[in-house]
C-alpha cells in the first residue's frame, strides 16, 4: 500500500480582518498517495492558487 504523499487537513487561509476579511480556502482536506497525480479544478476565485501557494510554501495557513 501506498503511503500519503501530501496531506491536508482542515486548510483554512483568511485575508484581512474585521469587514474587510475575505475567506480564500475554506476548510480543504485533501490527500495524495505517493504516485498519484491530481488537479484542483473548479472557477475562477475560488481557492485553487492560494491552495498551491500554501503547498509551496509562499502563504501561511490561517489554520490546518
Amino acid at each position: 500500500m501506498k503511503q500519503d504523499y501530501l496531506v491536508l487537513e482542515n486548510l483554512v487561509k483568511i485575508f484581512g480582518s474585521g469587514k474587510d476579511t475575505i475567506v480564500a480556502v475554506n476548510d480543504v482536506n485533501l490527500k495524495v498517495k505517493e504516485g498519484e497525480l491530481f488537479t484542483l479544478l473548479g472557477p475562477s476565485g475560488c481557492g485553487k492558487t492560494t491552495a498551491l501557494r500554501m503547498i509551496a510554501g509562499f502563504e501561511i495557513p490561517t489554520s490546518g
